[in-house]
């Protein structure tokens, strides 16, 4: 049975009891902050979009998001395969161009 329809609001995000709803904020070099709400059952791709959309200039799917500077998070990952809680802040790091050439 579907939702009724003012549940079915495009960006609503209902909890639910085993998965409650958490808020990340995603930060770059650049100071951009980007927040995002979810269950902590979802995939951590929604927040990396959420970024991806505030910064235009930065290449979707270009960079790496780190969670406590050493955890790289994918996106099929969910909050709960890597003990993200609410408020936590993720990293993004952009490509780094160049290289070590003497």
């Amino acid at each position: 049975m579907p939702p009724p329809p003012e549940d079915r609001r495009q960006g609503v995000v209902k909890p639910e009891p085993d998965h409650p709803l958490i808020t990340l904020k995603v930060l770059d070099q650049e100071g951009r902050r980007a927040f995002h709400t979810m269950r902590t059952c979802d995939k951590l791709q929604g927040v990396m979009d959420a970024y991806y959309k505030k910064a235009p200039d930065v290449t979707y799917g270009a960079g790496t998001f780190m969670f406590d500077g050493s955890i790289r998070l994918r996106g099929d990952k969910t909050p709960e395969d890597v003990d993200l809680d609410d408020g936590d802040e993720i990293d993004f790091f952009a490509p780094q161009l160049g290289g070590g050439g003497w």
